[in-house]
């Protein structure tokens, strides 16, 4: 789309939808619309993007920003664009419903209406919203099963003979006490418990003084309820005893968290976490104002203040939804240090707990994020499902081996790893030399039977990528192919590119974990091979150890320390050994001491 192809635009407030065919691919608001949708034309990055592939636009003009903002929140909900942020939840979360009528009954709902009604939510999950209202239930006479609107009974049913309920439906109910129970159910709704169980105390003392002890009775067993019921669901009593959501975000290339704390009265009293993906050029701002779009204009009742991580450019427009929507002021703040501080850091730890259980939950689907990003990065054509790592050690050209390690799906392949001794330039640290070997043994020799890795990894900068190029080439295989450099943690390509990664990017931590598994597996080999030539060594000169029991030995004790540490028994096991044998190694060990024992 061009800029001259566009509908005449007001400079007004309003919501503008950038559209290809019928599919909406782009909703956005601005407190101009003529400024606003002009400025994509003139841009680079995701707003040029999202005007080129665009082939019309559609705008609504509004009274005010404000109520832009909700038009553009119902409208990305409705339309789901692809450009937009947007928090990975399909469902409808769980909300308690207080319901418009004389007489009142909760309800578990997952739908908000414009009905008249009380709504309390969204809920983390169903088991949460169901263990408050089962506790409602025992504790508070609310009528449960005459349904809405109310349907007249002849008979109270067996709650009310319980206790449980005022029977409303057979006319046995007083307005007045059914209302004073309908505004504590509304207090323990919205965190105000310690408020009522000082009330109820006050009415309880109030009811012995005047000898109601039943009454009296009834309040203390009530108290104790909410006592115990709110101690188990959170034992912690933290930072401010007020009512305040507070907000932590999470984030790895490009997947994010948002991880919602609700406080009140120095409670948690619940929290939320929302996932997305795919949001590389989004910024910290725009997922924390998505998430504030996508869920404070449909939660209730909203608190007082949200405690954010950072500060938002349009704090303000949003400040004046939200109040509009709450019915009283609702403020966005920042704290920069003390207790309030402390919840954000606090909300930060469980949006990055989030966030790895998330990208787990994808692994196990087979859905592994680094593989996805990987693609992206390298430009491949399909998730590269097996990785392979190639490492080289030695020591000074000494014992000179290959690791060869295999990652499937994201996670580590032990049977298949491989290592092989290096059989070029013996004596020399030659490093080059070594991974062209190792990588044209590999895809030519015994390993050759092993499948063909949709990536191979190599440990080290331009030069020992090109050398393992040269191994590739030398194999007759076109694998993708890409090195790891030590310290600065870049990708390097055959062709030279340099490719720098954030570090908590999923694609490079993936990588990091092969390069490593890789190092390990080869130094540990090399480590081995060194060892076996001290024993070797050592067993030279002593009577009735032949070539045959040296191999056996090393074999079985792979490094000096374990020989030294082994029992007689232990010694006289080994294959084509015997006591006598057993006895004069274990007297050889005690008379020689080999370096770096």
């Amino acid at each position: 789309m061009r800029q001259a192809e566009l509908p005449p635009l007001p400079r007004a407030p309003g919501v503008y939808l950038f559209k290809r065919g019928d599919e909406v691919r782009y909703v956005g608001k601005a407190k101009n619309l003529r400024a606003r949708v002009t400025s994509y034309f003139h841009a680079v990055g995701k707003p040029a993007e999202i005007a080129a592939e665009a082939d019309r636009l559609e705008f609504i003009v509004t009274r005010d920003e404000v109520e832009a903002l909700l038009l553009e929140a119902n409208l990305i909900k409705a339309h789901r664009p692809f450009h937009n942020i947007l928090l990975k939840d399909d469902k409808h979360y769980p909300f308690l419903k207080l319901t418009h009528e004389p007489f009142p009954m909760l309800q578990v709902v997952r739908r908000v209406k414009d009905d008249g009604a009380r709504y309390w939510g969204p809920f983390p999950n169903a088991g949460a919203v169901r263990r408050i209202k089962a506790f409602i239930d025992r504790t508070f006479p609310l009528r449960k099963n005459s349904g809405s609107p109310m349907r007249k009974r002849k008979t109270p049913c067996l709650n009310h003979a319980m206790g449980r309920c005022l029977a409303p439906c057979a006319g046995l109910a007083d307005p007045e006490a059914y209302a004073r129970v309908v505004r504590q159910v509304e207090r323990v709704l919205s965190g105000e418990v310690d408020r009522l169980i000082e009330e109820l105390t006050a009415e309880m003392q109030a009811a012995a003084r005047d000898l109601h002890f039943e009454r009296a009775a009834a309040i203390r067993d009530t108290i104790r309820s909410l006592k115990a019921f709110f101690a188990t669901e959170q034992q912690a009593v933290l930072g401010p005893r007020e009512n305040l959501d507070f907000l932590g975000l999470a984030r790895a290339g490009g997947y994010a968290a948002v991880q919602l704390f609700q406080l009140r009265s120095g409670r948690i009293l619940g929290r939320v976490a929302r996932f997305v993906e795919g949001v590389d050029a989004a910024s910290d701002r725009e997922l924390i104002e998505a998430f504030l779009r996508d869920y404070y204009l449909e939660a209730s009742p909203l608190p007082r203040t949200i405690l954010l991580p950072l500060e938002l450019a349009d704090a303000a427009t949003l400040e004046a939804a939200l109040t509009r929507r709450a019915g009283h002021r609702v403020r966005l703040k920042v704290p920069k240090r003390g207790e309030k501080r402390k919840l954000l850091e606090l909300a930060r730890k469980n949006a990055e707990a989030a966030l790895e259980t998330e990208m787990a939950r994808l692994e196990r689907k087979g859905d592994h994020p680094a593989l996805k990003s990987l693609a992206e990065v390298l430009g491949l054509g399909a998730r590269p499902w097996r990785i392979e790592g190639v490492d080289v050690s030695t020591l000074f050209g000494e014992a000179t081996v290959a690791a060869v390690v295999v990652f499937e799906g994201g996670r580590p392949k032990k049977g298949e790893y491989r290592r092989m001794r290096i059989r070029a330039n013996p004596g020399h640290a030659d490093d080059y030399a070594a991974i062209e070997e190792a990588v044209r043994r590999r895809f030519t020799g015994r390993l050759a039977s092993l499948p063909v890795p949709d990536l191979l990894l190599i440990d080290g900068g331009l030069g020992q990528v090109r050398a393992a190029a040269a191994g590739l080439v030398a194999s007759g295989l076109r694998v993708p192919l890409v090195g790891l450099a030590k310290r600065e943690e870049v990708l390097v390509t055959p062709e030279g590119r340099r490719i720098q990664l954030p570090l908590d990017h999923p694609g490079l931590r993936l990588l990091i974990h092969v390069r490593d598994e890789a190092h390990r597996f080869g130094v540990r080999y090399n480590r081995e091979r060194r060892g076996r030539k001290v024993l070797k060594s050592l067993f030279e000169g002593i009577p009735g150890i032949g070539e045959r029991r040296r191999q056996a030995l090393a074999e079985a004790f792979p490094t000096l320390k374990a020989l030294r540490e082994a029992s007689l028994e232990e010694l006289a096991r080994v294959p084509g050994m015997n006591r006598p044998a057993a006895e004069r190694l274990k007297r050889a060990l005690e008379e020689r001491r080999a370096p770096g024992a």
